[in-house]
């Protein structure tokens, strides 16, 4: 009997440890799409860094272009009067 009872035992424990696999892979299954996600918005977020540097650059450019642009138009300034 006490080689059943091991036998048992030992069963008990193979199914405990297989349940507990399940739950690992399920565990791991949600955690790598979690991290694909992750991933995904890490990217996007990289993207729209870039994209605002060189917005950045184009607003730089367009200010010294307008600075030009008001140097030459001093000159000309009229004023119309009131009356």
């Amino acid at each position: 009997m006490s080689e059943k009872r091991v036998l048992r035992k030992m069963k008990k424990l193979a199914s405990r440890i297989n349940g507990q696999m399940e739950t690992v892979r399920d565990i791991m299954e949600d955690l790598e799409i979690e991290f694909e996600l992750l991933q995904t918005q890490i990217s996007k977020l990289e993207s729209k860094k870039a994209i605002r540097g060189q917005e950045e650059e184009v607003e730089v450019i367009e200010e010294e272009e307008e600075e030009t642009i008001d140097i030459e138009n001093t000159s000309s300034v009229t004023i119309n009067q009131k009356f």
